[in-house]
């Protein structure tokens, strides 16, 4: 039976592999590279990377009443937060890791909560327009990374590598 969580986990899901359609383009671009634009600086393909690994852990895991992933480095790339220099990012391989695991774990765990939970307020109370229920969050999520996923299509456009 496809209940309302396994859709919105699959549409989650669905969003991730544009994502990763985007940093696949992207492999060979420079994951550190910040453009600027009119003044104003861009996240860099990396920050990207890590930031999603951080708030969807955060947003599905976490928010939604899971077992979160401990990320050493969350702060750097969380809300409000500045792209660090070259120097100060963890491992490529280890955002890599941490993206992909906190992915199969919110996907898996998002499938899991019954349709009634999620009227009720999310573990972390956590509101975004005026909305603070655990499908809320859940929807902010899909929404967030669309979002960024878009900005992986354009620094695809900036690196000069055609999407369509």
């Amino acid at each position: 039976m496809r209940t309302e969580s396994i859709v919105l986990a699959d549409v989650m899901n669905k969003t991730r592999q544009l994502t990763e359609l985007y940093l696949n383009l992207l492999r060979n671009a420079d994951p550190y590279h910040v453009y600027e634009v009119d003044g104003k600086k861009l996240n860099s393909i990396l920050w990207i990377k890590a930031h999603l690994s951080v708030t969807e852990n955060w947003l599905l895991l976490r928010s939604t009443g899971g077992e979160a992933v401990r990320i050493p480095w969350a702060k750097q790339f969380g809300i409000g937060s500045v792209v660090p220099a070259k120097e100060e990012y963890p491992a490529q391989d280890e955002i890599d890791a941490v993206f992909k695991e906190v992915h199969q774990k919110a996907i898996a765990h998002v499938s899991s909560i019954a349709d009634d939970k999620l009227e009720l307020v999310n573990a972390t109370g956590f509101e975004f327009a005026g909305e603070n229920s655990t499908r809320s969050v859940i929807i902010h999520a899909i929404r967030h990374e669309g979002t960024h996923s878009g900005h992986l299509g354009w620094l695809c456009k900036l690196n000069g590598i055609k999407t369509i």
